[in-house]
């Protein structure tokens, strides 16, 4: 069977279109997941997973943010070479912090988080 170069191109179009339609709907679903990960939840739940907060300060209403401040470093192999042309391995850091806010009721259950990450200098270890 031969097929002709409209054909092919319809072909190839419809099935890029159908995967990215399916790729954005999970990206979206993903993130929606996310969002509500820890939305409904007691705070015990946070405070076993990230330890003891940085900060708590107290609402108007009985309500309470928990802060969180993490601290991550990644190791990572580095090679540079010297004046001769050879080549000098090391290990570098890439240092970063997560921040995790998450706002509490009166009941312990949290109503609201989010997430960010900031990236801090890097460290040699060579």
């Amino acid at each position: 069977m031969r097929l002709g170069l409209n054909t092919l191109v319809l072909v190839a179009t419809t099935v890029a279109a159908v995967v990215l339609l399916a790729g954005s709907c999970t990206s979206t679903a993903t993130n929606e997941a996310k969002k509500d990960e820890w939305t409904g939840r007691k705070i015990d739940e946070a405070l076993a997973k990230f330890g003891t907060p940085s900060e708590v300060t107290p609402g108007e209403k009985g309500e309470k943010r928990y802060v969180w401040l993490l601290h991550r470093s990644m190791p990572f192999q580095k090679v540079t070479y010297d004046s001769t042309g050879n080549p000098r391995y090391g290990t570098q850091y890439r240092d970063s912090v997560h921040t995790y806010m998450f706002s509490v009721d009166a009941s312990g259950t949290i109503t609201s988080w989010e997430q960010s990450a900031t990236n801090v200098a890097n460290q040699s270890g060579y």
